[in-house]
């Protein structure tokens, strides 16, 4: 029986003439549709433009003898991302159109729910992050007010949680976050503990890496394949972000435990001459190194920074990350340079705190 995993191995293999006579041969339309999908975006990809149009027509053919109203919006929706990622977004525009009309004939609130999920998903991978949210809230919505048993609406609600934590994983990290906060409340809020645990770690490593965080890169860190990450990052970036990226990596590498970060944050200095710094690009350099614990290297380039009210900020970061050292001598010599008054004071309150703490235990 041919499968969607023996069509993706002819395709990757450039057998797309074997590939598009086996697709014929899966039992399921939807999967027919998902196959022809990443053949029409391996041939976009590989310059084969002209087959890409009579590909689509195929699956939108198929979409359409579909019965069920489930199973065919799910296919529209299938086409409708994969339209966008080949940049026909009008047309991608009235795919989801149509599956959201056939979404709209379910009468049963869990199929209906599950089918919503699976609509957001596909939107959101798409690049179409509000609709999406929008779409998965009203899943989340439409299977909470569903009066049915009790497990038959959590496994529903857990399915639009994995769906969402998909949906997390695809993008970058500055995107992927908002997904995995509402996977993390659905998780949480059911005691999914395990499945919670995860997102969070996720959510945290989208926070670290946040000016690199391509779904490639924090897939690689989560894994522990941290040289490779690092490769990537050489590979697809330059400059200032390739010097970011290495920081950020490095402290990912901190926080979880891994001492060879202080071998990553040499490599990223010695790699990074005649870089070009912007004022934002110093601020977060400054914050990632106050956080991996190189203050002596964060002192020089919060010193850089223009904005009085943010030189500040970095500077207080210093002076506290001293005082938890017990370095109270240089730390109140820190605060002399702060140049924003109020900030100032709040660092002398908390150095003074910090080491009367001290001097009580």
């Amino acid at each position: 029986m041919t499968t969607l995993e023996d069509i993706r191995l002819l395709v990757e293999r450039g057998f797309y003439e074997e590939a598009l006579e086996k697709i014929t041969e899966l039992l399921h339309p939807v999967d027919q549709v998902k196959a022809l999908g990443y053949l029409a975006f391996v041939l976009a990809r590989e310059g084969g433009y002209d087959w890409v149009s009579d590909v689509i027509s195929d699956s939108i053919y198929i979409a359409d003898k579909i019965k069920g109203a489930a199973e065919k919006a799910v296919a529209y929706a299938i086409i409708g991302s994969t339209l966008s990622i080949l940049d026909y977004e009008e047309d991608s525009v009235e795919m989801f159109s149509k599956a959201l009309d056939q979404a709209e004939r379910i009468k049963d609130p869990i199929t209906k729910g599950r089918v919503l999920s699976r609509l957001a998903y596909r939107l959101a991978i798409s690049g179409h992050s509000e609709t999406a949210i929008d779409l998965f809230n009203t899943a989340f919505d439409t299977i909470i007010g569903a009066e049915i048993k009790y497990t038959e609406k959590v496994d529903g609600l857990i399915r639009t949680g994995e769906l969402m934590e998909k949906a997390g994983d695809a993008l970058t990290a500055k995107d992927a976050m908002r997904f995995y906060g509402m996977a993390f409340d659905i998780f949480d809020k059911l005691h999914v503990n395990q499945r919670a645990a995860i997102v969070e770690k996720k959510i945290e490593l989208c926070r670290t890496v946040m000016d690199v965080g391509l779904p490639e890169i924090r897939a690689a860190l989560l894994e522990g394949r941290n040289r490779y990450a690092l490769a990537l990052i050489e590979r697809k970036y330059h400059g200032v972000m390739r010097f970011l990226g290495e920081l950020e990596v490095a402290m990912w590498m901190k926080r979880v435990n891994n001492r060879e970060y202080l071998d990553v944050i040499e490599r990223a200095f010695q790699e990074s001459k005649d870089i070009r710094l912007t004022e934002s690009n110093v601020q977060r350099i400054a914050t990632i190194l106050t956080d991996l614990g190189s203050l002596r290297r964060a002192l020089e380039f919060a010193s850089m920074i223009s904005d009085v009210r943010q030189k500040s900020e970095a500077l207080k970061a210093i002076a506290l990350e001293l005082g938890k050292r017990r370095e109270f001598e240089e730390a109140f010599k820190l605060t002399e340079g702060i140049p924003d008054e109020e900030v100032r004071g709040e660092v002398i309150t908390e150095l003074t705190a910090m080491r009367g703490a001290g001097e009580t235990i």
